[in-house]
């Protein structure tokens, strides 16, 4: 299996799904780079800003993530992504012209339809293209459009803002969006199974099996392949916890502003420069690193994720407290950042690994739905919540106490992809020992 190839337009089809991510972050996160200026010309209230920049977004993005997924096994994915990329590219030219908050709420809302149908299919069309011992590194190259894009679209409004207006960067961004999408009407759809050995691909005959299934059968597969794969399970337990402090990431600028004695605008450069840079390296390192360990070590990627987690858990704390001064003040900010972004290759490339061939599109929207909803939606809530109440009650710096428990219960992530590890290690003795009863 590990012997197998990577056809020769691999590598340029991973290249041209980057860019479309690079640009569905800029589309995603231009709303929160030009922040003050729409809740200003919208007239909103910071419970409206957010709003559109958390629920409106996030539940939708998550639960068609699901459904997007198992489209994604079904249908032919390049024309899938297409079909996403005109709709979010539309709404976020519509966003551009919007006059209230309903308009931009419901705009926003579609915005999140049309990404979700993004990463399920371009997960499952590289586990088509790169064997399991490539996968990693091609996730990881996938997934170095979260940095570039989100650090892109504080460029956008730092560069192009204050000479075109933030309205018409939207417009922008969405005619960009639709001169890509006819590239994707001419991509072929990787042959599904095409880098699985016979025994596992699951069959010639498995995408007429799905295609004849009804959705219900879907749902049933899924969380029997979840159930009976304990390794599949905890990867995904602990994608949540990972990204509860993601979610509390949401008051970073906020908490910096507030209660670590930036001026208003002072640090927002600074912080997106060292996301763009440190976020790249993580996701890209995270990616060769993983599958390099998996080579050599027992547990997988999963358990070299960990151990990166450990490492920089003592950096994330000292964080929290350390002078803005100090240089271990911008090292914990880096490590953070770093860590985090990480996690994307080697989680993703193995939960693609556990999973049938047959239910791969479907599995990542659920892993989706996992993270953005429960991890992001708890964190974000959970962190503005004890704010408040930490705040209420007379507690110094309020925010920095609610940060650092969701900072406490992401350490839930580390365990459990240990526990994934040591379950992916006992599967393989089963394997490698069929005679043994």
């Amino acid at each position: 299996m590990d012997q197998m190839k990577s056809p020769p337009r691999a590598t340029g089809i991973l290249v041209f799904l980057l860019a479309l991510n690079i640009l569905n972050m800029v589309d995603r996160t231009l709303i929160t780079s030009f922040g003050t200026a729409i809740i200003t010309d919208l007239n909103l209230s910071d419970s409206q800003f957010g709003l559109l920049t958390g629920l409106i977004f996030v539940f939708f993005y998550s639960i068609m993530g699901l459904f997007m997924g198992a489209l994604a096994d079904r249908v032919h994915r390049p024309r899938l992504i297409a079909l996403g990329l005109v709709l979010w590219s539309v709404l976020t030219a519509l966003s551009g012209v919007a006059k209230n908050f309903v308009q931009i709420g419901m705009a926003r809302l579609f915005i999140g339809v049309g990404e979700s149908a993004m990463t399920p299919s371009a997960i499952s069309m590289i586990a088509d293209l790169f064997p399991k011992a490539k996968r990693g590194t091609a996730t990881g190259i996938y997934y170095l459009g979260v940095p570039l894009g989100a650090g892109g679209s504080f460029i956008v409004a730092g560069v192009l803002g204050p000479m075109i207006g933030w309205r018409n960067c939207f417009l922008l961004m969405g005619a960009i969006g639709l001169m890509l999408a006819l590239g994707l009407l001419f991509l072929k759809d990787p042959k599904r199974g095409a880098m699985e050995e016979q025994d596992t691909a699951g069959g010639g005959d498995q995408e007429e099996g799905l295609i004849g299934s009804n959705w219900w059968r879907v749902v049933v597969d899924v969380f029997s392949v979840v159930k009976s794969t304990p390794a599949l399970a905890w990867t995904m337990i602990g994608a949540v916890f990972l990204h509860i402090p993601l979610g509390a990431g949401q008051f970073a600028i906020v908490w910096l502003e507030r209660e670590r004695g930036f001026g208003l605008g002072e640090i927002s450069a600074t912080y997106g420069l060292i996301y763009i840079v440190f976020g790249t390296a993580g996701t890209f390192l995270g990616g060769i690193l993983s599958d390099w360990y998996q080579a050599r070590y027992k547990g997988g990627r999963v358990r070299f994720l960990a151990y990166l987690m450990l490492m920089v858990t003592p950096l994330l704390v000292f964080y929290r407290f350390v002078p803005a001064s100090s240089v271990l003040f911008y090292v914990g900010m880096a490590a953070g950042m770093f860590s985090v972004s990480s996690f994307y290759g080697p989680a993703f490339s193995t939960v693609q690994d556990l999973t049938p061939v047959r239910l791969r599109g479907v599995m990542t929207g659920l892993l989706l739905v996992a993270c953005n909803l429960l991890g992001l939606g708890i964190g974000a809530f959970m962190t503005g919540y004890l704010s408040d109440a930490f705040s209420s009650n007379g507690v110094f710096d309020p925010l920095t106490k609610a940060l650092l428990t969701a900072d406490i219960i992401s350490w839930a992530a580390p365990a459990s992809f240990i526990a994934a590890s040591i379950y992916l290690e006992r599967s393989k003795s089963k394997t490698s020992s069929p005679n043994l009863a």
